[in-house]
């Protein structure tokens, strides 16, 4: 009788892109990268500095509030996107640099379609494609 063998990826992610690896009889392979939609300092046409005037000096405005907000909305698509990658997996091995990867496993947990799903973390600077291969193929070996 043959045992079905469980289908592995392997997600390296930072907040630029995540690059999605295949991991079938014992064989990896670079299946897409993703390019997430986060983007790091928006400036605006027209936009001006972020001071306001007190008194005869200038401080800094509180515009965080509102640019905390977009960088959020920008992580929630970039997250969206990947679980919709991601579906139809059996394990997923999320790894790279930061805690993007812990703010990904959190959203996942919470999800009900990979309630099934073994999920590992593991922090990994960035590699080559070659040496993300041997990760991936690695850890799932």
């Amino acid at each position: 009788m043959e045992t079905k063998e469980n289908k592995k990826l392997g997600v390296w992610m930072d907040q630029s892109h995540a690059f999605l690896i295949s991991c079938e009889n014992h064989q990896a392979s670079l299946l897409e990268e993703v390019e997430s939609p986060v983007e790091s300092m928006v400036r605006y046409p027209g936009e001006t500095d972020s001071k306001i005037r007190v008194g005869s000096t200038h401080a800094a405005s509180n515009n965080e509030i509102k640019t905390n907000h977009i960088h959020q909305e920008q992580v929630k698509r970039y997250f969206s996107l990947l679980e919709d990658k991601l579906a139809g997996y059996d394990e997923i091995l999320l790894s790279g640099p930061g805690v993007l990867k812990t703010q990904f496993l959190k959203q996942i947990s919470s999800n009900k379609a990979f309630s099934k799903v073994k999920v590992h973390t593991v922090d990994a600077d960035k590699m080559t494609s070659n040496q993300l291969l041997a990760f991936v193929k690695n850890h799932f070996s």
